[in-house]
């Protein structure tokens, strides 16, 4: 469901008290079969730590972040989007997000609706298990809110996914998702058919990151690893820096 920020957290009322509280570690929520190589548990393992903040930064860092929401949606948990509009529901759904346990909250960012903003972040806090804040929403409630109200989510055992910059929230877990190219096009001729995307995860205190390839979205619009056979069945373009002319 899409809940306009300037409803405020009237609409999000329900949610309270529908998760009981857990420890912050647990016990784990799971991660998409495709990510727990990155993770180091192996697929249908869980991988995703309570209390942690994950941030996805890079080209791909929405589709990423929609990826780390799925599998605890496919498990029961609710979840919670907010200061993204740009997110297709469609796309979300194809990803594996289950959308009748997931709220988008739409609506301004800027600084006039901070109130608002941390009043809708408060009601989601005590009613979700994996919440999703853009990098404006951040930015637009005081350091000391977010620090607050991050606190809050850690105690009931909840993950914060930022997408981009944190501000002064601390990521303990960095995935890094770059396009390297898009499949399907040819000399004049096809669709884009599906993107080829690198991820980086990088887990604080815990050595060397680790990497993969795979499909984000691939021909399906979900999630699969990349293969070098698969790789070039379809045409490809190469995604090239944009020069200014004149």
């Amino acid at each position: 469901m899409s809940v306009p920020a300037a409803r405020r957290a009237v609409d999000l009322s329900n949610l309270r008290g529908g998760i009981p509280a857990v420890m912050a570690h647990e016990r784990l929520l799971p991660v998409h079969p495709v990510l727990a190589p990155l993770f180091g548990v192996a697929p249908g393992d869980p991988g995703l730590v309570r209390g942690h903040t994950v941030v996805c930064s890079g080209s791909a860092a929405l589709s990423c972040a929609l990826a780390v929401v799925a599998a605890p949606t496919q498990v029961g948990s609710w979840a919670g989007v907010v200061g993204l509009p740009s997110v297709g529901v469609s796309a979300a759904a194809e990803l594996g997000v289950v959308l009748s346990r997931t709220v988008f909250v739409t609506g301004a960012s800027s600084s006039s609706a901070s109130s608002d903003m941390a009043a809708v972040i408060s009601a989601l806090v005590d009613g979700v298990e994996v919440l999703v804040l853009s990098r404006q929403v951040v930015g637009s409630v005081s350091g000391g809110v977010i620090r607050k109200l991050h606190t809050r989510l850690q105690s009931r055992g909840g993950v914060l996914v930022v997408v981009d910059d944190p501000g002064s929230v601390t990521a303990d877990v960095r995935l890094a998702a770059t396009t390297t190219m898009w499949d399907g096009v040819g000399a004049g001729n096809g669709h884009l058919q599906r993107r080829r995307v690198s991820i980086e995860l990088e887990v604080r205190r815990r050595g060397r990151p680790t990497r993969a390839d795979v499909w984000l979205p691939d021909h399906r619009g979900g999630l699969s690893m990349c293969d070098e056979q698969s790789s070039g069945n379809v045409s490809s373009g190469n995604v090239l820096p944009l020069h200014r002319t004149g």
